[in-house]
C-alpha cells in the first residue's frame, strides 16, 4: 500500500481542524512537530511531501533543503520567507509559498492607527493624563492638521496600497517609493518617487517591505538624516529593515520626531532596550497582522494551498514562480475552480 503524502509542521503554535480535515480529504496526513534547528528539521522532515512554517526565522538553510528529498512544497503560515533559501530551493525544484493576503486589511489598519496617533501624539498623551499632567506641558514638535501633512509610504505592495487607500481619507498628499514599481494608473493621487526624495518631504513615513539583503538596515542612520526633525517613523513590516540602534541615536538626538513600531530587531523587545524609555515613541507587541478574521483567512489559505499541492496543483502564493516543480503542477485557476 502506498505512503500516505507527510505534511509536517516544524513550529505548532495553533490548532489545525481545517488544515487536518483538507489534508485528509486529499489522502494525506499531518504531523505535528517542534524542530528549531537544522539537524531537527532534516530529522523530523525527512520523508515530508510538505513542510510547514509557522516563524519568520525557522532555518531552511541549503543544507536543509538538500536533505529533504521527497519535498515538494514549504509553506509559510504568514508573508515574509527569508529564514527559508529560496535560490536553493528553486534550484531542487521545492515550490516556496506563503499566505500573502491573509493580513493585509490587519496590517494596513494597524499602520493606519499608528500614523494616526504619531500625527496627534495619542499614546503620548494618554501617558502624560495617566501620570497627572493636563496640559502643563509642551508638545514637541508642535502638533499640525493631518491634511497639511505629508505621508510616505516606502514600498508599493498589497499593505502599503490599502493605507494609501484608507490615508486618502484625511486629504494626505502621498508619496510612494518601489524600486520595483516604474510607474502607477493614470489618475493616481499617489506620487511615485525616489527614496531620498521621500525622506526628506514627508512628515510620517511608513515602511511596508519584506526583509531581505536589500532592505536589511534600509532606515539606517543616513535615511534618518534625510528626515525631517519633526517627521515620525511608522514600521509595521518586518524590524530589521531599521538598524534600531541608528534610530535610537537620531530620536535620542532629536534628530526626528518620533517612532511608531510594532517590530523590532530582537523580540519580545529586551526589557533594558532604550526605545522603552523614550517619550516619543510608540509601540505595540507584533500584533498588527492579528485578528480573529485574518488568522481564519491565514488557516484556509494554508489548508487550500496544502491541498492544492497534494492534488498536483500549484498554491495561490508561490514566492518562487520560476521554479520547476518536482513534480507537474497544474494552474492554481483550475484548483479553485473545483471549489
Amino acid at each position: 500500500m502506498p505512503r500516505r503524502p507527510q505534511v509536517v509542521n516544524v513550529d505548532c503554535n495553533f490548532a489545525y481542524d481545517t488544515e487536518r480535515r483538507q489534508i485528509e480529504a486529499a489522502g494525506g496526513e499531518l504531523v505535528l512537530q517542534r524542530a528549531k534547528t537544522e539537524d531537527e528539521i532534516i530529522a523530523t522532515c525527512a520523508e515530508a511531501t510538505v513542510v510547514l512554517l509557522e516563524f519568520p526565522n525557522t532555518p531552511f538553510t541549503p543544507r536543509v533543503i538538500a536533505a529533504l528529498p521527497e519535498c515538494r512544497a514549504i509553506i509559510r503560515y504568514g508573508v515574509g520567507i527569508e529564514s527559508v533559501d529560496q535560490p536553493e530551493a528553486t534550484r531542487r525544484g521545492v515550490v516556496v509559498a506563503n499566505t500573502a493576503d491573509f493580513c493585509t486589511e490587519e496590517v494596513s489598519d494597524h499602520a493606519a492607527a499608528l500614523l494616526l496617533a504619531s500625527a496627534r501624539r495619542i499614546a503620548w498623551f494618554d501617558r502624560k493624563v495617566r501620570s497627572g499632567s493636563w496640559n502643563d506641558f509642551k508638545i514637541t514638535p508642535p502638533l499640525r492638521r493631518v491634511s497639511a501633512m505629508t505621508l510616505g509610504l516606502v514600498g508599493w505592495g498589497r499593505i502599503a496600497q490599502a493605507v494609501a487607500r484608507k490615508m486618502q481619507g484625511f486629504g494626505m498628499r502621498i508619496l510612494a517609493t518601489d524600486p520595483f514599481v516604474r510607474s502607477l494608473p493614470p489618475g493616481s493621487t499617489v506620487e511615485l518617487v525616489s527614496m531620498e526624495r521621500l525622506l526628506a518631504e514627508s512628515d510620517l513615513v511608513s515602511l511596508h517591505v519584506p526583509l531581505a539583503a536589500e532592505t536589511k538596515h534600509l532606515i539606517g542612520d543616513a535615511a534618518l538624516r534625510l528626515m525631517k526633525p519633526t517627521a515620525f517613523l511608522v514600521n509595521t513590516s518586518r524590524g530589521g529593515v531599521v538598524d534600531q540602534a541608528a534610530l535610537v541615536r537620531a530620536l535620542q538626538e532629536n534628530r526626528i520626531g518620533g517612532a511608531s513600531l510594532d517590530v523590532f530587531e530582537e523580540e519580545p523587545l529586551p526589557a533594558a532596550s532604550p526605545l522603552r524609555n523614550l517619550e516619543q515613541v510608540t509601540m505595540t507587541p507584533h500584533y498588527a497582522a492579528s485578528s480573529q478574521d485574518s488568522m481564519a483567512h491565514l488557516h484556509r489559505t494554508v489548508a487550500d494551498s496544502i491541498e492544492a499541492v497534494l492534488r498536483g496543483y500549484w498554491p495561490p502564493f508561490p514566492v518562487n514562480p520560476g521554479v520547476i516543480p518536482r513534480s507537474p503542477l497544474r494552474p492554481w485557476s483550475e484548483f479553485r475552480r473545483l471549489g
